[in-house]
């Protein structure tokens, strides 16, 4: 496999890739998490692991018409290295057989961290390799070292030094239930009684934080694409979007705690936001890419299918 090959389809799976730094965590990624021999040969650098050879073969394939380079301003001044892959080069993968393993490998990479900021990249990097911070400038901001495992007081001494419910308490506190519903004659709840009470299965309760977690990652590449373009309308749809993000949270909170009246709060206040997302992208989608508005309808999507969902749980 060529060091070429590599590159290219690390940028046709992501898209694109901006900066040099992410370049490099994401060619280091692929070796160290998906054991993946990419011929390159990393340093610890002032900036983490780090391949010189990189940069010349970037700067190679950018020669070759195979890349497409720009440098966009960032809003304090700085400029950002954005890569993309080029109709050429995505024509040199098709004449050339990598190999389907391979490629699916890369996919994988690159579905694992396309979500990931540049920062949530190099923290992940520093976190799980931190030998190769030895030589890094910003390790300070990056790099949080974990506790060592004695510096923690393990429970059973905890529990040695000041018990929480002692055996003897729980004990009596049973023979008093026991004896005070004999007392009182108090029979089992009838079934009548017990059907009014919401019941939602452990496992659709997780099934649900799937899905939540896939419209958190949806919503963060939303935001991600239009920081990065520098949309005037950023500010409203991104608030509008977030505060859905948030209601959603709190409608999850509500069936975990089994709250039939915050079920319903919170679903027709997603509901009626929703409806107001959808407002402010026919307002502003002519000065939209898209691709954003594409990004955005699946978005609204995927939170109605959610809603759906749970209206059929609380409906059974």
């Amino acid at each position: 496999m060529s060091r070429y090959a590599t590159l290219l389809l690390l940028l046709k799976h992501m898209g694109y890739v901006n900066g040099r730094v992410q370049f490099q965590k994401l060619v280091f990624l692929l070796e160290k998490n998906y054991h993946i021999n990419s011929g390159y040969d990393f340093i610890p650098f002032k900036f983490g692991p780090y391949c010189q050879t990189i940069q010349e073969d970037i700067q190679h394939l950018i020669d070759y018409g195979y890349v497409e380079h720009e440098e966009v301003e960032k809003p304090a001044g700085e400029f950002l290295h954005r890569y993309q892959i080029t109709e050429y080069g995505e024509q040199y993968i098709l004449e050339n057989d990598f190999g389907e393993i391979y490629d699916q490998v890369i996919q994988d990479l690159c579905y694992d961290f396309k979500n990931y900021s540049t920062r949530q990249i190099v923290e992940y990097v520093y976190e799980n390799y931190p030998e190769y911070t030895a030589h890094s400038e910003i390790k300070e901001l990056y790099f949080q070292p974990k506790p060592k495992r004695e510096e923690f007081t393990s429970a059973d001494k905890l529990l040695d030094r000041k018990p929480i419910i002692t055996p003897s308490f729980v004990k009596w506190l049973d023979e008093e239930i026991k004896t005070t519903t004999k007392e009182l004659d108090v029979t089992e709840v009838p079934m009548e009684q017990q059907s009014d009470e919401l019941y939602i299965d452990d496992l659709v309760i997780e099934m649900l934080d799937i899905a939540y977690e896939d419209i958190a990652s949806k919503a963060q590449e939303i935001s991600t694409k239009i920081m990065l373009e520098d949309y005037s309308e950023s500010g409203a749809i991104n608030n509008k979007m977030y505060y859905i993000f948030e209601i959603l949270e709190n409608l999850l909170s509500a069936l975990q705690e089994k709250d039939l009246i915050g079920i319903y709060t919170e679903f027709a206040n997603t509901k009626t936001n929703i409806q107001m997302l959808d407002e402010l992208i026919a307002l502003y989608r002519t000065s939209l890419k898209s691709d954003l508005v594409r990004l955005l309808f699946e978005f609204i999507e995927d939170v109605g299918f959610f809603l759906d969902s749970i209206d059929k749980i609380v409906t059974l």
